[in-house]
């Protein structure tokens, strides 16, 4: 997945799922530890890549299983690492390669 499509994948699953929980964007913002309110808005816009740094709290926040929580990681990867490094990636975080539920 090139990396804008993956920040937009990401930044739409998010968006969605914040909607889809019902939970209040100030409220997301901080427990997903943004900055600010403005800095959710950049990302969910796809002109920001979420740093993987951040990606616990995120995970945490939205309530993700664990299967969702790899296509996110997975997506946060493909934001910054392209060809044979997130081909290497991909082949080894598959969901199929884990037991889930």
């Amino acid at each position: 997945m090139p990396k804008v499509d993956a920040r937009i994948a990401l930044a739409r699953l998010i968006e969605e799922r914040i909607d889809e929980l019902g939970v209040d964007r100030a409220d997301f913002v901080r427990d997903a530890g943004f900055i600010q309110k403005s800095t959710l808005t950049r990302y969910l816009r796809g002109y920001s890549k979420l740093p993987l740094s951040q990606l616990p709290d995120v995970v945490e926040a939205l309530q993700l299983n664990e299967r969702d929580e790899r296509r996110v990681l997975l997506m946060c990867l493909a934001q910054s690492c392209v060809g044979p490094a997130m081909e290497l990636i991909e082949r080894n975080m598959r969901p199929d390669n884990f037991d889930v539920d």
